[in-house]
């Protein structure tokens, strides 16, 4: 009798400890929501791996960037979002040279996932909803010798390199949309 008195306390604090870190980390991200994003953010560095679609040099990258991601001049409305569909978001472009003087492309990208093709809610279980979309920010540095893509690197996830998302930008997606961690989409 003792022995099963201890175990219900036990229980009952666990599922309390539980209910009270419900909020305390992200759920996990729900696969169709994952694939969306992913599909999203891939179009970038289809850009950045394919020297077709930029064969001579930074200008001709922006352009095919813009061919398949929307530029931001952080001045307008987004209004260009449609929260129900993924979208990649590029802005903040500079351009600077390297230490070996070749051109580097810098600039950041959100990428947001869309809401789920079914259109549901997305109940992950019992202590919390899923959110309706999913999105993350970060920056790329894109390196051009003989201009030719030679190399990229994304900001890092955390630190002082962490990228913070324009709030003009995360307004447009709507109350659903939370932010995840660009290296929670990578593989």
């Amino acid at each position: 009798m003792f022995l099963e008195a201890r175990r219900a306390v036990a229980g009952a604090v666990l599922v309390g400890a539980l209910m009270a870190c419900a909020g305390c980390a992200p759920s996990p991200i729900d696969s169709s929501l994952w694939l969306q994003l992913d599909r999203q953010e891939n179009v970038v560095y289809e850009v950045i791996g394919d020297p077709v679609l930029a064969p001579s040099g930074p200008k001709s990258f922006m352009d095919s960037l813009g061919s398949v991601a929307v530029y931001w001049d952080g001045a307008s409305s987004p209004d260009f979002i449609d929260p129900a569909v993924g979208a990649t978001v590029f802005y903040n472009v500079s351009e600077r040279p390297d230490e070996f003087s070749d051109p580097v492309l810098e600039f950041d990208v959100l990428v947001t996932s869309g809401h789920r093709p079914d259109g549901s809610s997305g109940s992950s279980g019992w202590f919390s909803p899923s959110p309706s979309s999913v999105y993350t920010c970060y920056r790329l540095s894109v390196t051009f010798v003989a201009d030719t893509v030679w190399n990229h690197s994304r900001s890092r996830d955390s630190g002082e390199d962490r990228l913070v998302c324009p709030q003009e930008l995360v307004d447009a997606l709507g109350s659903g949309a939370q932010y995840r961690e660009p290296w929670e989409f990578d593989g």
